[in-house]
């Protein structure tokens, strides 16, 4: 590693929008998926999937919104802690979006590629990356964590109550709770030796 590597400031500041079209972008897309999650979950016609549509639509929204506010502190201020902010935003907005619609999708039962995501794809996008910090490594821990509880419930309630998604719910749900909670001790040990920033 030569000296102009070591100098590199650390990818969280080369984020920082430095245009107006890059505020924008990444919250649009949040409320476009808040939208799709309700009409996903009115299009599946059961309180089950109205409730799970909803709720977490709201939650993607008031991520969108967040995002937007610290990004848009972020390309006014130009600063090292105005950037620092809105990475832990990104990082918090990011995994919680993915952990939400990992979540609905398990409740309704339809697809566990949003669950597959959270456990597989984030974790495998970071073994790529020049440096993590250690609120990502956290982050990830505790979405993993929560996955694994909510799997944890659903196999508990399908086992209880034969019929309700009961076969989706017990069959992919042992094979999430594992892989979430394998994930989640993973990141939590990386964390320890992750840099701060």
């Amino acid at each position: 590693m030569d000296a102009q590597d070591e100098e590199a400031p650390p990818a969280w500041v080369l984020s920082t929008p430095t245009r107006q079209r890059e505020v924008w972008g990444l919250p649009l897309l949040g409320l476009l998926l808040a939208a799709l999650l309700v009409t996903a979950g009115i299009a599946f016609g059961d309180a089950l999937g109205l409730l799970a549509g909803a709720s977490s639509g709201v939650v993607v929204a008031a991520a969108a919104v967040a995002l937007f506010v610290a990004a848009r502190s972020a390309y006014e201020a130009q600063e090292h802690s105005a950037s620092w902010r809105l990475h832990v935003i990104r990082v918090l907005v990011g995994v919680t979006t993915v952990t939400v619609v990992a979540v609905a999708s398990l409740i309704v039962g339809t697809s566990f590629g949003a669950a597959l995501g959270l456990v597989v794809g984030i974790p495998t996008a970071l073994r790529f990356a020049r440096s993590v910090p250690r609120i990502d490594r956290l982050v990830l821990g505790w979405a993993g964590t929560v996955v694994a509880v909510t799997c944890a419930v659903l196999i508990i309630i399908g086992l209880a109550v034969p019929g309700v998604r009961s076969s989706v719910w017990v069959g992919g749900g042992v094979v999430l709770l594992v892989a979430s909670a394998v994930m989640a001790i993973v990141q939590f040990r990386a964390a320890a030796r992750a840099p701060r920033r």
